[in-house]
């Protein structure tokens, strides 16, 4: 019988201690190759970070591959600038934000929204004369003034048609200059619903809000907190307009206009509307030349939607053309 420690093998003899030495030997160098390649499959890029590596360091072999290569340092420095792009359009986008919601509330509160067209009755009160006075306005930038005398023989007449202002004046000792001036005057006056007309035209659609419009920051106006809003780029002036935090409606405006080589200060303190109109509009306004109270207006009756053709605001065949142009407000 044979021996149990012996395992035979293609007929010979062979001890189990040597079976097993022999197989413990190749599964050891079987599991080094296995494993020698699996190191290699893992550290296949090792070679490029290394190259990358000014000097290769042990610790910086052990860095891994995304922090070795030399994206690292560029990253850090585009880093900022891109922050500040996003911080620059997050604080455009709020500003635009905050005038939209602006204009909403004081369309809300105006009732301009629907207004297509406006004729105003008033009367101009200057000194001991007084003046019938008819203002007629069309969205976007179409207005006219006209005044006739109250007991006295007077009669005028000052139009924009959104390209160049006209007028028809019995005063015949005005020259170029203050027909322009008083042309400027009478669209700064008519243009009481300019504010809501610029957020809803289409050159702030096409062209966007900031063309036409500018939020400033709030000021305070005869102890009102006031939210400031300039308007350019549809009227040859551009408008200061002081919008009541509390009602959302306008109390006061401002510009500038040549007259002649000087440059008059020109104010307008707008009255409270009527509550129980519709549209809300001043009830009247007071008009001031380089801080002088120059006339007062009083507002009798407002005509929205009437069907103002545009035509209306054609220069009229005896009237005098002025030179204004929306252009140069924008460039203001």
């Amino acid at each position: 019988m044979k021996s149990s420690q012996y395992i035979d093998i293609l007929g010979q003899q062979v001890s189990k201690r040597t079976v097993l030495f022999v197989v413990g030997a190749v599964t050891i160098v079987v599991g080094g190759v296995v494993g020698l390649l699996y190191y290699l499959l893992l550290a296949g890029s090792a070679p490029i970070v290394a190259t990358a590596a000014t000097p290769a360091t042990p610790a910086t072999a052990a860095i891994p591959a995304t922090a070795a290569t030399p994206a690292t340092p560029t990253a850090m420095v585009v880093e900022p600038n891109v922050r500040h792009r996003v911080n620059q359009s997050n604080s455009k986008m709020s500003s635009q934000s905050s005038l939209v919601t602006l204009l909403e509330r004081h369309l809300e509160a105006t009732q301009l929204s629907a207004v297509d067209s406006l004729i105003v009755h008033g009367a101009a009160s200057a000194s001991t004369v007084t003046c019938e006075l008819v203002m007629m306005a069309r969205r976007p930038n179409l207005y006219t003034l006209k005044t006739e005398g109250i007991g006295f023989e007077y009669t005028s007449e000052l139009g924009y048609n959104g390209q160049i202002g006209w007028s028809r004046l019995d005063l015949l000792n005005l020259n170029k200059d203050d027909v322009e001036f008083f042309t400027r005057v009478a669209l700064f006056e008519s243009s009481l619903a300019h504010l809501a007309w610029s957020y809803q035209s289409r050159q702030a659609v096409e062209s966007g809000l900031e063309s036409v419009l500018e939020r400033l920051p709030n000021e305070q106006w005869q102890g009102r907190v006031c939210a400031v809003v300039v308007s350019r780029g549809l009227l040859p002036i551009s408008i200061y307009h002081y919008i009541d935090q509390q009602s959302n409606e306008e109390v006061y405006r401002r510009t500038q206009a040549l007259r002649g080589t000087d440059l008059v200060d020109l104010e307008m303190h707008l009255a409270p509307s009527d509550a129980a109109a519709s549209p809300r509009l001043p009830m009247g306004y007071e008009l001031y030349f380089d801080g002088t109270l120059h006339d007062t207006i009083a507002i009798t009756k407002i005509r929205p939607n009437r069907g103002v053709f545009k035509s209306r605001f054609d220069a009229p065949s005896d009237a005098t053309a002025t030179g204004l142009s929306p252009r140069a407000a924008r460039a203001n």
